[in-house]
């Protein structure tokens, strides 16, 4: 592991071989930077592709519904693209009714999308993940196997392979705003607290970078600006502070956490 407390391999392992994550990782100098890259990728996995496969669900190409409402459980039997709405979902992925799935969407083979699942958007899920019940996801990247079984929201965020995040946990993404700056659709930049200071992101909304293997317990809730090294535990019920933490991060309390914060 680096000793770079930005470095790629304090949170990922080998990264998956595909263009998407190229453009996603290549040179990167934070991982948070990647957040806006996201978009990017997910056009760039779709040069070159032809639209094919069926959903067994209701189409709409009107704003602000978009999207596909999916009406009848089915098991992909091949790739599913939708190159006007540039939605792929891949063979073997179970889709369950009720789910609904924006454009700009890429979710790999063998993955679950469950019952009252709603993917927003600008949403790469790599190969065996879950997007789960009432799980609300958006502007994210899920790694290999990652797992949101449960009642999860996770936005503008990037979630480590194999991570599994218990029910009920919330990946906030957006910090508490004045009257006056939810009136005026203002969204003030963030500031990462680093070793005493206060860093200037660039962002107004992110999540969370949460390293591969990651655990989260049922009802946790990650603040938004969280860099959580891999093989971390987040206990059920706590909430986790802003910040960067170092790889193998048990955070036990509030008071552990704000310990353990580099």
């Amino acid at each position: 592991m680096s000793n770079n407390p930005w470095g790629l391999s304090n949170y990922f392992g080998p990264i998956p071989d595909s263009p998407f994550f190229e453009t996603l990782l290549k040179d990167l100098d934070r991982p948070m930077d990647a957040i806006s890259r996201i978009r990017p990728g997910i056009e760039q996995f779709f040069v070159g592709r032809n639209s094919q496969g069926v959903l067994r669900a209701h189409r709409c190409a009107d704003l602000p519904e978009m999207g596909y409402q999916q009406e009848h459980t089915q098991q992909l039997g091949e790739d599913f693209v939708d190159l006007e709405f540039n939605i792929f979902i891949g063979v073997g992925t179970v889709v369950e009714a009720g789910a609904m799935i924006k454009p700009n969407s890429v979710i790999e083979s063998g993955c679950q999308i469950r019952q009252g699942a709603y993917i927003r958007g600008d949403f790469y899920a790599a190969e065996g993940s879950v997007i789960g019940h009432t799980t609300e996801v958006k502007n994210t990247v899920f790694f290999n196997h990652v797992e949101a079984g449960h009642f999860t929201y996770v936005g503008d965020s990037l979630i480590g392979a194999n991570s599994n995040l218990g029910a009920g946990t919330k990946v906030s993404n957006l910090e508490f705003r004045s009257f006056e700056q939810k009136q005026k659709e203002i969204f003030p930049e963030m500031f990462l607290p680093f070793e005493g200071e206060n860093l200037a992101t660039g962002l107004s909304k992110f999540g969370a970078v949460l390293g591969e293997g990651t655990e989260t317990g049922c009802n946790s809730v990650i603040s938004p600006l969280v860099l959580l090294g891999r093989d971390s535990w987040v206990l059920p019920n706590l909430c986790l502070p802003k910040g960067v933490y170092l790889p193998e991060s048990k955070i036990y309390s509030y008071q552990s956490a704000k310990a353990l914060r580099l």
